[in-house]
């Protein structure tokens, strides 16, 4: 009785949390789902008929900037998710180990987590100035190029461009995430491999990265999804040019709901965002629970 009653006050305790978070995420949501069915277009005098399906008919079967957007976002996030992991790995790997000055240096490299995206973006749009950026200016000093490159106006050049300021974005957080993880590896097991004559790179595929990947795993999942939905850093850096070089999803459902004001047509595509990153969750848990089988059947 008495474990009933604190229960009962447990869920009371709760539910103005519930309440809150079911309006501020289930709320818009629906509204978005509506939106999506509706043609919702703030010049018609008529902005509610509905019309079923066929914003996202539209979107999947006629329109060819949905498909670019759709790999231009796959672009951004795989490239800056896999070299971000892949710097704050080697990053972790440094700073686990008994260097000289390790605690400032694990402050340095937090810097670009606290700076604002909005602080960012200008900051590196002054690097990549193409007359007076310091980018083409150390490039030139080295003699690495001959003329300064139009970094954010060229298309070959803007999607790594980009890339390069959300891995400086997202490289502090990974870090100290993996970093926390090697700093629980067992010094006994990587002491027994190395008994076992095991040389430092099969000690960290076959022992280190066994302990370390379902943190790894997570953060790569989180960042993939605050890259994936990542709208600030690309618009002001590019606006989604040139030519459309770098136009994401999100930056298409912007440009469709306040420039092109078809709002319906922004929300079927913001749904149908939401599809490929539920998508993405459900695949990386899939990943997942295959790995843990087959840990168990090793083990």
């Amino acid at each position: 009785m008495l474990q009933k009653q604190r229960a009962r006050f447990g869920y009371l305790l709760v539910l103005p949390a519930l309440l809150l978070v079911t309006l501020l995420n289930v709320v818009p949501l629906i509204q978005a789902l509506i939106l999506s069915v509706q043609s919702q277009n703030l010049i018609r005098p008529n902005p509610t008929a509905f019309v079923g399906a066929r914003h996202y008919l539209r979107a999947l079967t006629s329109d060819p900037e949905f498909w670019s957007s759709t790999i231009h976002t796959f672009q951004w996030t795989i490239g800056s998710v896999v070299i971000a992991y892949i710097i704050s790995l080697g990053l972790a790997l440094l700073l686990n180990m008994e260097i000289r000055g390790r605690a400032f240096l694990r402050a340095m490299f937090l810097i670009p987590w606290v700076v604002p995206n909005v602080v960012t973006a200008l900051l590196w749009k002054w690097f990549y100035n193409g007359q007076f950026g310091v980018a083409n200016f150390v490039l030139m000093k080295l003699g690495i190029i001959s003329e300064p490159i139009q970094w954010l106006s060229t298309p070959e050049a803007a999607m790594p461009s980009v890339i390069a300021v959300q891995v400086w974005k997202l490289y502090p957080l990974m870090t100290v995430v993996l970093l926390a993880a090697l700093q629980n590896v067992p010094k006994e097991v990587l002491e027994a491999s190395r008994v076992d004559g095991a040389n430092p790179i099969q000690r960290f595929f076959y022992v280190t990265f066994n302990f370390i990947r379902p943190q790894s795993m997570i953060i790569v999942l989180i960042s993939a999804i605050w890259t994936f939905q990542s709208f600030d850093i690309v618009y002001l850096l590019t606006g989604g040019g040139p030519g459309g070089a770098t136009q994401t999803l999100a930056i298409m459902v912007y440009t469709k709901a306040f420039w092109a004001t078809q709002l319906g047509y922004a929300s079927a595509i913001g749904v149908l965002m939401m599809v490929l990153l539920v998508s993405l969750g459900l695949a990386q848990q899939a990943l997942e629970v295959f790995f843990l089988k087959r840990a168990g059947k090793n083990g």
